[in-house]
């Protein structure tokens, strides 16, 4: 009983959401990924995605060398990100999730049961900063703002019905140390 009324209340938050929400590309953009879509995805990478993230790490090594100046290692860390690229929408969505997983140890356990509701979504604002939304077990959603040129994001908190404005939390993060 407990689950069908948790299920009713998450596809009324849903759809309260979706019509709160502006027409803009932000919400129309939007992907939602389960959990288990997730998992399947990532079980069902080919390995070659694996050698291609061991290139990616050696050019990376091969440009970051010892500088002999401050002028050199700045150089240095410029070509590193021109190595890396930018990120994408999926690439930042599982950046967040690891990043969750690492803050939070027992989330993995909260996901794989019945008993929360949890969910991650990723979408590209107007800005040209990814936005991932992480709806925590707390109902709580904490969004994360993504530049994909450097990796460096912050996150904002907003939690319905007591905090009905989304407020900057003070967190800050580079989601590159995140990414497998």
């Amino acid at each position: 009983m407990k689950r069908k009324i948790v299920i009713v209340l998450a596809c009324c938050m849903a759809l309260g959401l979706a019509a709160c929400g502006s027409n803009s590309e932000e919400t129309s953009g939007l992907q939602v990924e389960t959990v288990a879509q997730q998992d399947a995805e990532t079980a069902a990478e080919p390995a070659a995605d694996a050698d291609q993230g061991k290139e990616t790490s050696q050019d990376a090594e091969t440009a970051a060398e010892p500088a002999a100046d401050a002028n050199q290692a700045t150089d240095t860390t410029q070509a590193t990100d021109t190595v890396q690229g930018a990120i994408t929408e999926e690439q930042a969505l599982n950046a967040v999730r690891n990043y969750c997983f690492a803050s939070q140890p027992d989330l993995k356990d909260m996901v794989n049961s019945d008993d929360y509701t949890i969910y991650w979504e990723v979408s590209t604002n107007d800005a040209g900063e990814i936005v991932v939304l992480y709806r925590s077990y707390t109902a709580a959603l904490i969004r994360y703002y993504i530049d994909p040129a450097t990796g460096d994001a912050y996150v904002t908190e907003q939690v319905p019905g007591i905090i009905d404005d989304e407020q900057k939390n003070g967190e800050t993060l580079n989601i590159r140390e995140y990414m497998d």
